[in-house]
């Protein structure tokens, strides 16, 4: 078994001090806590584990992915000192840098951190299950663990990834070549795998990322009812950006398959776990009031087009405007004004109000958005208030009462890497 663990651990190095990685918008403490890095599947993950481990002398890095098959025996140990074990045969004198991709694999993997972290060792893991990993590190690594969730590509690692090199006046001097780029990142999302894919194989690579996460992380962990789980994303697919309670989303259900609301609720609980979904809660003061209603999101566009028969622009442009805030904010809610109407996005920390409107090409369509942030600044008394665009001219107008609105178009608003 150490020769196995041995073979592996060269094979690692190896790989890693060869790899092209895209470097990812992502900030980890240097302190000596445990980095615990989340996120969907397929988001980048291991790639930004192989990026930290070229930081470091190639013969200090101890990886190891606990989705490699040759690893299942560790489950059956009393004691996984093998590991280091190994290493130490191989580098005497040297102190390892661990890397453990896809952690929650290995049984009381908290443990086994909690004393290698004991010892001083540096440690970086990943993981892939939101309520265990988040249960655990809460319960078990409280004090001695930094949490960092990962998403699928930014429009900047977009760009990157497919080697597009963005100037500091690009935005004015080629808007139409990045918005082009921009609307292909819009309709397939950022997952590394599709980014790469030729446009006719974006769709088939989507949904094998899709069906890992539907099967392995849903159907097969928790056993459930294969036909309502599908039942079940295909509404939230349909009601993207819309408010709706769990009940109104069993009664919708219940006409092709008959359930219950329990049942129902236990289901949508269930698709966070992967990271499938996120769900946005309205800005209330009481727990119940939060609770009772909600929007859901995806995690990436790619779910979007998947389940939904036609290209919805407007709901695609939302979702994508949600990940790039949730990407950047630590609180995030939507706005329910007193009486009737809503604002998109509400960030308290910041003091923002923001709509997400794809066009305002209609007549009535600013007066309505313009209406509800005009009601949600004075109830917040807040002095601003922004409407992203997917490309409408940039303007900005005072109000009466001397608050303003600033309509954007959001492609321009993202931070670009420049070369």
């Amino acid at each position: 078994m150490e020769e196995v663990l041995q073979r592996i651990i060269l094979e690692n190095q190896a790989l890693i001090a060869q790899k092209r990685v895209i470097k990812r918008n992502v900030q980890l403490s240097g302190t000596g806590h445990i980095k615990v890095l989340t996120g969907i599947r397929r988001c980048g993950k291991t790639c930004l584990l192989y990026e930290l481990a070229q930081r470091f002398d190639p013969r200090q890095v101890l990886f190891l992915d606990f989705e490699d098959e040759r690893l299942l025996f560790l489950n059956g140990l009393k004691s996984y000192d093998i590991i280091t074990d190994a290493y130490y045969m191989l580098f005497p004198g040297l102190t390892p840098v661990l890397f453990f991709d896809e952690i929650q694999n290995l049984n009381n993997w908290h443990l086994f951190l909690k004393r290698l972290h004991i010892k001083g060792l540096d440690i970086f893991v990943t993981g892939s299950n939101a309520h265990m990993i988040s249960r655990e590190i809460a319960t078990y690594l409280k004090g001695i663990s930094l949490e960092t969730t990962l998403y699928p590509f930014s429009f900047s690692e977009f760009l990157e990834l497919k080697e597009v090199t963005t100037g500091a006046h690009d935005q004015i001097g080629r808007p139409a070549e990045i918005q082009r780029l921009f609307r292909e990142y819009m309709e397939f999302g950022g997952f590394p795998e599709v980014i790469r894919a030729a446009a006719d194989d974006k769709r088939l690579i989507a949904r094998n990322i899709f069906n890992l996460l539907f099967y392995k992380d849903m159907v097969t962990r928790y056993g459930k009812e294969e036909y309502l789980l599908r039942l079940l994303v295909s509404k939230i697919a349909e009601n993207i950006t819309k408010e709706f309670s769990v009940t109104s989303l069993a009664r919708k259900i219940n006409p092709v398959y008959r359930t219950s609301v329990p049942t129902v609720t236990e289901y949508f609980n269930l698709l966070p776990e992967p990271y499938l979904t996120f769900n946005l809660l309205p800005f209330r003061s009481s727990f119940v009031q939060r609770e009772s209603k909600r929007k859901t999101y995806f995690a990436d566009n790619a779910f979007i087009f998947l389940n939904r028969i036609a290209t919805d622009h407007s709901r695609l442009f939302e979702n994508l405007i949600f990940i790039e805030l949730l990407r950047n904010h630590r609180e995030l809610f939507y706005y329910r004004i007193q009486g009737n109407g809503e604002v998109d996005f509400y960030i308290p920390e910041k003091g923002l109000l923001i709509q997400a409107c794809y066009t305002l090409d209609a007549e009535d369509t600013y007066g309505r958005e313009k209406k509800s942030l005009m009601k949600a600044l004075a109830e917040l008394d807040l002095r601003k208030g922004y409407i992203y665009t997917w490309n409408d001219a940039a303007k900005t107008e005072v109000l009466p009462d001397g608050k303003e609105i600033e309509i954007l178009p959001f492609w321009k608003t993202l931070n670009l890497k420049t070369k």
